[in-house]
């Protein structure tokens, strides 16, 4: 076994180093989910014409005008994500933990004598995403491996040229070997390192192959907000948004139970941890006309964000034969660049009904295929090609309806998020309820969001393997105590 014949420092890079930064992340950090406060959550995010609510200055800052009193609110809330895996086997993974979901601090100030009734001020952040998640995916494959996959991209490298997360970790366990791994004597080192190798891995053979994801973090944005209303007619709002990205995943890969495999080799674990760090800049200006008593309309325009990222990423690999195993640990690899997300509009209508039924509704425009990476270490020529060819405009929904019915304020919410593929249909669906209470000086709301959905993962490139199906259903429990003064 070459483990025990010398160890050499890799330091040669390759493309594949870059796998980490790919069009999944644009689209990962470039969606947004309707949760918040929970009366916001409570009416699925259906509040672009609204107004007075401070998660909804993440979507209309043109609603802080309408703020009469001072305000602070806090939202904790509690998330139960389970992800379902459909290859051969049909395994569901769990995840649950505690977020916040909103702090808020507004400043109202009435004035006098005025068409501008007041001027107001908001400070505080609001969760846009969470990435808490596992997934466990298992099944039987008779016609590839990943060994067939890092075999056809170490080919034609001489050993000091592999690279160091996949290639150079599997030649010195012994997932795959020169073809003639013959020492020079004279040398002590391979006589044949011309790029030449094979796997023992026999990839047209039986096998059990299983992955396990297990992801955290999420994107929540701090806001400076400010906006007014112009003869309690015309609100308008202007927000800085300053959103911070998070996200960690650690995953193993394994593949085991071989029906026929080269050099008593029984099974290797591939493990793979990722951690995101960033932080991002935009502009949101938003309106709301008030129409009549009963009818408001509002619209508003996001720019893109533009984030700077940070990120490390780094693999190890087990392989277990039948006298030993061998363990090797890639260098952590460290990169940043830069992400701008798409343009977002938003237009937005609520009516009032016997002064005691409130619908509201709110469509959305976003063009996914807008996304684009950079780097002065990278050209992201290809990635952002796929971005264009894989991604297109998307419209989204959001409806909610509140009614008072003493002591208590109940209300529902419905909304539909598109398909960002071209070709996939990956929509979102939520479904939510809640209730309140409101005595003037305080309020406490309570709201249940279900988030369902689906998606895929691929286990190697996919000229080997097909996507695996994923189905995610999320489970929230948000709850909110504000007070004004």
């Amino acid at each position: 076994m070459k483990k025990g014949l010398l160890n050499l420092t890799i330091i040669a890079l390759s493309s594949i180093t870059l796998l980490a930064q790919n069009e999944i992340d644009a689209l990962r950090f470039s969606k947004d989910v309707s949760l918040g406060t929970a009366r916001f959550s409570a009416m699925s995010g259906a509040f672009g014409s609204l107004g007075g609510e401070f998660s909804a200055l993440s979507l209309n800052p043109g609603g802080i005008g309408m703020y009469q009193f001072s305000e602070f609110s806090f939202t904790p809330s509690f998330n139960l994500n389970s992800t379902t895996s459909y290859y051969g086997n049909k395994e569901t993974d769990y995840k649950s933990g505690l977020k916040i979901g909103n702090i808020g601090l507004v400043f109202s100030s009435p004035r006098e004598n005025s068409e501008w009734k007041r001027v107001n001020f908001a400070i505080g952040w609001n969760q846009l995403a969470n990435y808490d998640g596992n997934i466990r995916i298992q099944g039987k494959n008779n016609t590839s491996s990943i060994a067939d996959n890092i075999l056809a991209i170490s080919q034609g490298n001489s050993i000091d040229e592999l690279n160091t997360l996949y290639s150079a970790p599997s030649f010195w366990t012994d997932l795959i070997d020169l073809a003639n791994n013959s020492i020079d004597t004279t040398t002590n080192w391979y006589a044949h390192d011309n790029g030449n190798y094979i796997s023992n891995v026999k990839g047209n053979s039986s096998k059990t192959q299983t992955k396990n994801i297990h992801s955290s973090g999420g994107k929540n944005e701090f806001i400076f907000s400010t906006g007014g209303s112009f003869n309690e007619q015309l609100y308008l709002g202007a927000t800085i948004g300053i959103p911070t990205l998070d996200y960690y995943e650690k995953s193993t890969y394994s593949e085991t139970n071989f029906e026929d495999t080269i050099n008593g080799l029984k099974g290797f674990d591939l493990n793979e941890e990722l951690s995101v760090y960033g932080a991002g800049l935009n502009l949101k200006l938003g309106a709301i006309l008030r129409v009549n008593d009963n009818l408001k309309l509002g619209a508003s325009l996001h720019t893109p964000t533009a984030y700077s990222i940070e990120e490390t990423y780094s693999t190890s690999l087990t392989t277990n034969f039948n006298d030993t195993s061998f363990t090797e640990r890639s260098n952590t690899n460290y990169f940043e660049y830069d992400l701008i997300t798409p343009w977002k509009a938003i237009l937005s209508a609520s009516s009032l009904l016997n002064n005691n039924i409130l619908l509201s509704a709110d469509y959305e425009i976003v063009d996914y295929s807008f996304s684009n990476m950079h780097s002065s270490q990278y050209t992201f020529t290809d990635e952002n090609t796929v971005i264009q060819e894989l991604y297109t405009k998307t419209s989204n929904i959001r409806l909610g309806v509140e009614m008072n019915v003493k002591p208590f304020v109940l209300r529902a919410g419905y909304s539909k998020y598109g398909s960002a593929y071209v070709k996939k249909d990956y929509s979102q669906e939520n479904y939510s309820f809640g209730l309140g209470v409101n005595n003037g000086g305080y309020y406490f709301d309570a709201s249940y969001v279900l988030s369902q959905g689906n998606s895929e993962h691929l286990l190697y490139d996919e000229e080997y393997i097909s996507p695996i199906a994923l189905a995610n259903t999320n489970h929230n429990l948000i709850f909110t105590l504000g007070f004004r003064y």
